[in-house]
């Protein structure tokens, strides 16, 4: 079960594995862009070019659904959710022979909920993780069956680690389910404190330069590729794709420096490199041809 990006590619690597499910279930199609045309979820449009059976529900709780999944796939050793956007009630979490695994892209209990991944990078961590658990009723509080860590790179955006923690995620499943089903794992209890990972809001997509310019770099890795960190160079809508802290700067907040074709913006505490951005109605561009044909004088904070 599952919706989003992050799904999909685990999907995409579980097929790739040899990892078939006997049924996929996502959400339903929703409008989007401007004609708001009717359009699959990316989950779906996998298993679709996998001949996949795939079911589609916004209500995944009703008693109807759970009697038709049970009719079309029968009763599995194993639900795999990830990403889904659903909170599963006990008919479900009591479906499976062995056991309901979610696979979350954190080190649990440490960024539960929502968005671990931009949650994780807006913090400025250096390690995050993976996470195979047996679901319960709460959120994410389940307990561990396999974790992995997974060391962040410099500058890496939100998307690149996306891709990487789902590739890891849907081998770590594998492994969890094997296990299981051999006897081998024991799942244990979380422990320490959790922390929290809640959806991001859309006001937080803008930037404001009197924060602390590694924290501004953080961010805009963070909600890069979508839905991008948000600014003004003087009137010019942009995107902010990509950014390295750069200690070295220092100016006013929000002025822009042009050195060698190289974009800074002076913030609290350093300055922040632009690496790549997205100007309105255009394609995303390195710094360097974006400042060939624009010299920008200053970063506005807020919308």
């Amino acid at each position: 079960l599952g919706t989003g990006e992050f799904a999909a590619k685990v999907l995409s690597r579980l097929l790739e594995l040899g990892a078939f499910p006997s049924l996929v279930i996502t959400s339903p199609d929703r409008p989007k862009g401007r004609g708001l045309k009717l359009l699959p979820t990316e989950v779906k449009r996998v298993a679709l070019a996998s001949k996949l059976p795939c079911l589609t529900e916004s209500k995944p709780n009703e008693k109807t659904f759970i009697e038709e999944v049970l009719k079309k796939a029968g009763r599995p050793d194993f639900i795999l959710v990830s990403d889904y956007g659903y909170i599963l009630g006990e008919k479900w979490l009591s479906l499976p022979e062995v056991a309901p695994l979610n696979i979350h892209p954190s080190l649990l209990p440490r960024y539960r909920g929502a968005a671990p991944i931009e949650r994780c990078l807006m913090n400025c961590e250096k390690e995050t993780g993976l996470t195979i658990m047996v679901m319960d009723e709460g959120v994410d509080t389940g307990p561990l069956v396999l974790q992995e860590k997974v060391r962040i790179r410099r500058n890496e955006t939100g998307g690149e680690l996306r891709e990487r923690l789902a590739t890891i995620g849907a081998e770590l499943a594998i492994r969890a389910m094997e296990g299981l089903l051999r006897g081998e794992i024991e799942p244990r209890p979380q422990e320490g404190e959790p922390s929290y990972a809640p959806k991001i809001k859309k006001e937080e997509l803008w930037i404001d330069w009197k924060d602390r310019a590694k924290d501004i770099a953080c961010k805009i890795n963070a909600l890069s590729p979508s839905p991008g960190a948000r600014t003004y160079f003087d009137s010019l809508y942009v995107k902010l794709l990509r950014a390295s802290f750069v200690r070295e700067i220092s100016g006013e907040p929000g002025e822009i420096i042009i050195a060698r074709n190289r974009l800074f913006v002076a913030a609290a505490g350093g300055g922040v490199e632009i690496l790549e951005l997205q100007p309105a109605s255009g394609r995303p561009l390195r710094a360097s041809a974006f400042v060939q044909g624009r010299r920008p004088a200053r970063a506005r904070s807020g919308p």
